[in-house]
Parts: C-alpha cells; structure tokens; sequence
C-alpha cells in the first residue's frame, strides 16, 4: 500500500508540473542585459529581451539603426504586423499576455494588450505597464500605427504642445476630456491611484476624506499623498497643461492632488488652465489647492467650473471658455513648424510663416513665442 501511495504521489507531482501556466514558463526564460525600445507618438517604453536566436538577430539588425514598422489593431488583445524582414524562429503553444513581445510566421511582431493563444516565438516583455496602460500606450482598437523599435529611447518629440492631465473617478472627468479634445489638439495623460478598486463612495465617502485629511495635515511631504502609476508623458516637455480634476469634500480630488505636487517643478512657468467638476459645490478651495501645489505656473485665466446641472451643456462651456482664455494666442502655432526650424533663429508668424524683415508684434522664435 505504501509504495501505492508514493507512486501515486510521483504521478501527480509530474501532471501537476506540467500544468505551469505560460506566464511563469515566460518568467524561467533567460533574458538578455540588452534592452529593446519600443516608441510610439514619441513616448519610449523599455522591452526585456529573451534570449534566444530569434532576440539574438533581432539585436544584430537594430545595431544598424532603429527599425520603423506600421502596425494594426486586430481581435480586441494585439497590434501586429510586417517587420519587413525574417528571424529565426522556435514557436511553441503558449498563451500570449499583455505586455508580451512576440514572432509571428518568423516575420511579423506581435504587440499584445490581451491574451490570445497561438504557436508564437517569444522576443520579449514591455516593462512596467499594467493592462490599461498598455492599451494606451499601444492605441488599441487603432489602426496605421508607426512604432519604432530601437535599442536606446528614442527623443522624437510630439506634435503638440498642449498636455491634458486629468483624474476621473465617476467618469465625468473624462467625459469632459473627450469633449475639450474635440476643439483642440492635445496629448492626454490620465491619473491612475496604485491602490486599484478603491470604493471613495463607501461610508459617506470617507475615504477620500481620510485622503484628504492626510495631506492637508502635511501638505510638504510626499508620504501624505496617494501613490499614484506613472504618467506615459512629460509635462516637462509641453509648453500649456490644461489640468482637469473632481472635486472632493470642496477640494481638489487627492490623487490629483498627488500629481500636481510630485510635478511642481516642471509644471514650474508652464501655462496653466483649469477645469473643475462637480456636483454642485463651488470650486474656490480647488484653485487654492493648485495654487498651493504649483504655485509658479502662468495662469491662462479663471477656472472652468462644470457642475451637475450643466455637464450635458458642457460642449459649449468649453467652448466659450477657451475663447475667453483666449487659448488660440495661447498655444502657439508651434506644432506646425518643423523641429530643425524651431530651433533655427529663423522668426515666424503665428501662422507658421517665415518672415524675414518683421515689424512690431507677435512672432515664434525658437519655438517659443516672442514681442518684437
């Protein structure tokens, strides 16, 4: 009976082996010190390699220069297409997962966002991204995609010089996003808590009180605010930043807050536009708030305050508040010169025009806009 037993015990210890998920089959892989980039829309993420003969020549093909692909969105969990070049190959049956880097056919790469199982050569896994990053990052459901793959980050900067930072927790905030977005051309980043499926309702919305009460108790140390997941732009790299944000308890939502402060200084000089949503409290403490937080931004002008009554009316608030800002003198027609022009000396027009003998006026000089 006894040696029944251990037999058996042998017999499920070897089934119940085979039974690893691809995940930690992926995790046992060797991987490389050499890291790929991945770039889209001028945002760099890093990629561990695996090390096999399909990364080995991959690399070998990079040292020659980075390696631009077009890719499409296909079945709800990738971005994929033609390298435009082979790699060797060592498929296996494994269940892809967001992140995962893959080969497909030895000549197409797989960028997934989902899960999807197939006969796939692993290359490598994007770092640090949760899923709902990833989808941003990778514009799922887009199509015509350019991604550059190289092995350092790439600099290219983006098209716009605006940057919209919000947090939305009950989803209005980014409704109100995805109307400014409507009339103006911006990148966009959302604010995301670490801690995930916090419930701010429960209680009398205690928590986002208890949030709240720890940083006003001190409002200079980093410790009192929410952690919050890392941004995929630089507000550094913007000239305007239109911040939107909820209100809470009649002051600025606390994971906005976090953002703000841990930014402060390169939000420091930035323009600085502000929209408030609310139920129906006023907005005053909330731009104390951010008065506080970034206190060396260059105001466009008073807040927005959209509030339950008028939020279905919100399309022409926003309207009528960016000409009252006057946001078209604001953002510059930069965007449209050339990256070797805004850095030339050459002087423009706000049309984007090359003027040689300029009278008094406005005109872009360096990228910037100047009184001549």
């Amino acid at each position: 009976m006894k040696n029944f037993t251990k037999t058996f015990l042998i017999v499920v210890a070897m089934l119940l082996s085979g039974c690893s998920d691809d995940n930690n089959d992926a995790m046992a892989q060797n991987t490389m010190t050499q890291k790929m980039y991945i770039t889209i829309d001028g945002v760099s993420q890093s990629v561990t390699l695996y090390d096999n003969a399909a990364t080995q020549a991959l690399v070998a093909k990079l040292q020659d220069g980075a390696v631009t692909v077009t890719l499409n969105s296909s079945g709800g969990f990738e971005i994929w297409g033609p390298l435009g070049f082979s790699l060797p190959t060592s498929n296996e049956q494994i269940t892809a997962q967001p992140g995962d880097v893959i080969l497909y056919n030895g000549s197409n790469i797989c960028l997934m966002y989902g899960t999807n199982s197939w006969s796939y050569t692993r290359l490598g896994k994007i770092d640090g991204l949760s899923a709902s990053e990833l989808e941003t990052f990778l514009k799922a459901g887009q199509s015509n995609i350019s991604v550059t793959l190289s092995l350092t980050p790439s600099s290219i900067p983006s098209n716009n010089n605006t940057l919209v930072v919000y947090y939305s927790y009950t989803g209005n905030c980014r409704e109100i996003v995805q109307t400014l977005t409507s009339q103006i051309q911006a990148d966009v980043v959302e604010i995301q808590t670490v801690a995930e499926n916090q419930d701010y309702n429960a209680n009398g919305y205690q928590l986002g009180q208890d949030l709240l009460d720890a940083i006003n108790a001190n409002p200079e140390c980093v410790d009192s605010y929410p952690p919050i997941k890392p941004v995929l732009r630089d507000a550094e790299n913007y000239e305007n930043i239109i911040f939107v944000t909820p209100l809470w308890h009649s002051q600025m939502a606390a994971p906005a807050q976090t953002y703000l402060f841990i930014n402060r200084e390169k939000l420091a000089g930035k323009k600085f536009g502000m929209i408030v949503s609310s139920w129906s409290s006023g907005i005053s403490t909330v731009v104390a708030n951010a008065n506080r937080l970034v206190p060396d931004v260059q105001w466009m002008g008073e807040s927005l305050w959209i509030n339950h009554n008028n939020h279905a009316n919100r399309a022409t608030l926003i309207e009528n508040w960016l000409e009252d800002i006057h946001y078209e003198d604001i953002s510059t027609i930069v965007r449209i010169i050339s990256s070797d022009q805004k850095n030339s000396g050459e002087i423009y027009n706000l049309n984007g025009q090359r003027v040689i003998n300029p009278s008094h006026g406005i005109y872009i000089k360096n990228g910037k806009k100047v009184i001549l």
